[in-house]
């Protein structure tokens, strides 16, 4: 089976590349697949942006001329990038090929309500196209269905490497908030809850915070609040000291107000790291029902969680339990990759 990705080049870093390089990395896949990856979009200058994704055009149309090609694997996200990648929608089908759009989870739908008449009509023409639409979660499903026929899209979970066991450490001491820090991921509200909490929090708890200040205030919140002795502020990590990181987690914190399918939610339940989270988007079905979640902006039930769950190892080890089991049966990367094959393989079909 040839197939030809196309995603964002290794410098983009998010999900979109954490994404194709699992594929890309993944033995089992690159046995069952002939892979060929195109990237088209990177960081820099303008200018370089432009020269990088011309030539990654002018590869994939050399690729469809003169290559093998099955299926074409397109990762797309919203706004510019779907009408970048519209094209090789286009010239895919053009070369009668099979192709899957691959779509990562933004405010797709409130982006395309804000588009002309004629933009939108371009922009369904370009879904049309597509032998099959894959989703990050059900509830992203249930929104493109507003767009495209249902039978169209599937759901495929992003997916996560678990180790064999259950690696989480009931002693941990560290309260961890693993992503970018601004408004919208909800970090001035994990500062609020904790300056709540400070002084009924265990002394020995500390929390990590992991990431780039975006807004470029957290530290002076930090001590706007009294917090330097519980708060360290890591910066971005790389997924070695990520692991490093975890070894010694007690729980994972995300008070966000939009996700799309949080991967560092599914590498904390890989390593059963209780989370604690808002019941957002595709959260509840990565954690279930009955996991502990709140509201987006609500600060008093963050800190009574936090609190709960940092004096409670008992509780804590219950949810390490089933959350290391949720992930390794649903969200691992091997569960993946199967899926990613088994779709090829009904696309080629024509299912």
């Amino acid at each position: 089976m040839n197939v030809l990705m196309v995603g964002v080049g290794e410098k983009r870093v998010g999900g979109m590349w954490t994404v194709a390089r699992k594929y890309i990395e993944n033995l089992y896949f690159n046995q069952k697949v002939f892979l060929k990856y195109i990237p088209t979009s990177t960081n820099g200058s303008l200018l370089f942006r432009m020269l990088y994704m011309l030539n990654g055009y002018r590869k994939i149309i050399y690729t469809l001329l003169f290559e093998k090609v099955d299926i074409v694997h397109i990762h797309m996200a919203e706004k510019g990038s779907t009408f970048r990648k519209g094209y090789v929608v286009k010239w895919s089908k053009l070369f009668g090929k099979k192709v899957i759009i691959h779509m990562h989870a933004g405010p797709f739908l409130q982006w395309f309500y804000s588009l002309t008449k004629a933009k939108q009509d371009s922009v369904k023409k370009i879904l049309m196209l597509a032998d099959n639409i894959l989703v990050l979660g059900e509830y992203w499903k249930k929104e493109l269905e507003e767009l495209i026929p249902e039978r169209k899209i599937e759901v495929l979970y992003n997916g996560t490497k678990c180790p064999d066991y259950n690696a989480y450490n009931i002693r941990a001491s560290n309260i961890v908030y693993l992503g970018v820090m601004n408004r919208n991921k909800g970090i001035y509200d994990l500062l609020t809850a904790l300056k709540q909490i400070d002084t009924d929090l265990d002394p020995l708890v500390k929390v990590k915070l992991c990431g780039n200040d975006l807004e470029g205030d957290v530290k002076k919140v930090i001590e706007d609040y009294g917090l330097t002795e519980r708060i360290e502020m890591l910066g971005w990590i790389n997924q070695s000291q990520q692991i490093e990181i975890f070894k010694e987690t007690m729980i994972n914190v995300l008070p966000s107000y939009f996700e799309g399918l949080s991967m560092t939610v599914i590498e904390a339940m890989a390593y059963g790291i209780p989370v604690v989270t808002t019941n957002i988007s595709t959260m509840p079905e990565l954690l279930g029902k009955d996991a502990y979640m709140i509201n987006p902006g609500d600060i008093d039930a963050l800190g009574e969680i936090l609190l709960k769950l940092s004096g409670d190892s008992r509780l804590r080890r219950q949810i390490s339990q089933e959350e290391y089991q949720r992930a390794k049966h649903i969200f691992s990367e091997d569960t993946f990759i199967k899926k990613t094959i088994q779709i090829y393989e009904s696309v080629l079909r024509g299912e």
